[in-house]
C-alpha cells in the first residue's frame, strides 16, 4: 500500500512542478513582452554605467523583478494548479487502465483521493510557511513597479495623514520604506476631545527599530499650557517621536496587496491601528488559514469526478465539470475573504466559505463509488 500511495504521491507532485513551471513561465513572459520597454531601459542603464553587456543585464533584470515572484505566484495559485495535477494526474492512471488494476487488487478508490489530498496537505502546509516567512521578507521587493526594476524596493510616497495608536496624525512630504526615512515631517498630537495640543515638525526623520520611533533631525514641537492669561504657546526641540508608524506600517497602509505579503504577528501588530477600523487586517489574518482549509476542501470536492470505475467514462466532461467547480469555489471564496459580508465579522466571513464546503466534501467523498 506504501509503494502504491508513494506512486501516487509522486506523479501528482510531478505534474504539479510542470504545471506550476509551465504557468509561472508563461506569466512573467506575457509581462515581459507587454513591459520590455522598462526592462529594455533598466539594463540599458546599468550596463552603460557598469560597462556590461546589456542582454545579460536584461537576464539580470528579468530574474531581479520576477525571481521572488515566484514564491508570491505560489501563495495564490496553489490550490488552483493543485486541482489541475490532480486532474492530470487521475487522467493519466484512467488512461493507462491503472484505476480499473487497484479496483481489481480490492483496494477501494478512496484510497487514491487519500494518496492525493495528503500530498496537497503537503503543499498547503509549505504555501503557509511560504506566507509567514518567506514573503515578509521580499515584501519590499515584491510591491515594486516596472519602473523600478534593478532597483532595491518601492519607490518614496507620501502619507497624506495616518493616525498612529495613541490618536496623533502624522504628514510627510515623501517616505522612503527602504532607507527608512522621511522628509518634511509633521505630527499633531491630540487630547481626549481630539483637538490638537501639539504640533511637531521636522525637515527630515530616521527610523530606529530599537527605540520604536522615528529620531527627528531639527524636529521642534509647539504646544500649550493653560496659564493664569490663558492658553500659552510653549515651543522646544525634541529629537524622538515614538509611535507604532514605521515605514512598513505605513507602507501596508499604502498598498493592500503589501499587507497580504506580510507574516501574522505583523499584521497583529498593525491590528487596532486607525488604517485597520474596517476590519481588513482581520479578514487578512482569517482569510489566509480559511484559504488555505478551502484548498484542501475543494480537492476533495474536485477528485471524486475523476475517480470512475468504467473506462468508458467520458473524461472531458468530468474534466469540464471539475474546472467550473474549482474555479467558482476559489473565486468565491476569494470574494468572501476580501471582501466584508453585511454586518458579519470579518472571522465569521472568512470561514464561511468552509463552513459551506466541509459537508460538500465529506459528502463527496462519502459517496464515491468504488
Amino acid at each position: 500500500m506504501l509503494l502504491l500511495d508513494r506512486h501516487i504521491i509522486l506523479r501528482f507532485l510531478g505534474n504539479f512542478a510542470l504545471l506550476f513551471t509551465l504557468l509561472f513561465v508563461f506569466a512573467i513572459s506575457i509581462d515581459v513582452v507587454v513591459q520590455f520597454d522598462e526592462f529594455i531601459e533598466a539594463a540599458e542603464f546599468v550596463a552603460e554605467r557598469d560597462g556590461r553587456w546589456v542582454p545579460v543585464v536584461f537576464a539580470e533584470a528579468v530574474l531581479d523583478f520576477h525571481g521572488p515572484r515566484i514564491f508570491q505566484f505560489y501563495a495564490f495559485m496553489v490550490g488552483l494548479v493543485g486541482v489541475a495535477a490532480a486532474g492530470f494526474t487521475l487522467v493519466q492512471m484512467h488512461r493507462s487502465r491503472e484505476l480499473v488494476a487497484i479496483m481489481a487488487a480490492g483496494i477501494p478508490l478512496h484510497r487514491v483521493a487519500a494518496a492525493i489530498i495528503a500530498a496537497q496537505v503537503g503543499l498547503v502546509l509549505l504555501q503557509l510557511v511560504d506566507q509567514e516567512i518567506i514573503l515578509p521578507r521580499l515584501a519590499t521587493k515584491l510591491n515594486r513597479v516596472h519602473d523600478r526594476v534593478l532597483q532595491p524596493g518601492v519607490e518614496t510616497f507620501e502619507v497624506p495623514l495616518a493616525r498612529d495608536a495613541q490618536g496623533a496624525l502624522l504628514f510627510a512630504s515623501s517616505v522612503d520604506p527602504n532607507a527608512g526615512t522621511a522628509r518634511s515631517m509633521l505630527v499633531l498630537r491630540r487630547g481626549e476631545t481630539g483637538v490638537a495640543e501639539e504640533r511637531i515638525t521636522a525637515p527630515s526623520a530616521t527610523w530606529d527599530d530599537e527605540i520604536e520611533g522615528w529620531r527627528l533631525e531639527g524636529g521642534r514641537v509647539v504646544g500649550t499650557r493653560t496659564g493664569d492669561d490663558g492658553r500659552v504657546a510653549m515651543r522646544s526641540e525634541i529629537d524622538v517621536w515614538e509611535t507604532d508608524l514605521s515605514p512598513r506600517k505605513l507602507l501596508a497602509r499604502r498598498s493592500k496587496n503589501f499587507a497580504q505579503m506580510l507574516s501574522v504577528s505583523q499584521l497583529r501588530s498593525m491590528r487596532g491601528d486607525g488604517g485597520a477600523s474596517d476590519g481588513g487586517l482581520d479578514r487578512v489574518i482569517f482569510g489566509r488559514f480559511s484559504g488555505a482549509l478551502v484548498n484542501l476542501l475543494v480537492m476533495a470536492i474536485v477528485v471524486p469526478f475523476f475517480l470512475e470505475r468504467t473506462a468508458a467514462v467520458n473524461m472531458l466532461g468530468q474534466s469540464m465539470k471539475a474546472a467550473v467547480a474549482a474555479i467558482g469555489i476559489l473565486v468565491g471564496t476569494l470574494a468572501a475573504t476580501t471582501v466584508a459580508i453585511g454586518d458579519l465579522p470579518p472571522g465569521v466571513g472568512a470561514f464561511l466559505p468552509v463552513a459551506i464546503l466541509l459537508p460538500v466534501a465529506f459528502g463527496r467523498l462519502a459517496y464515491l463509488r468504488s
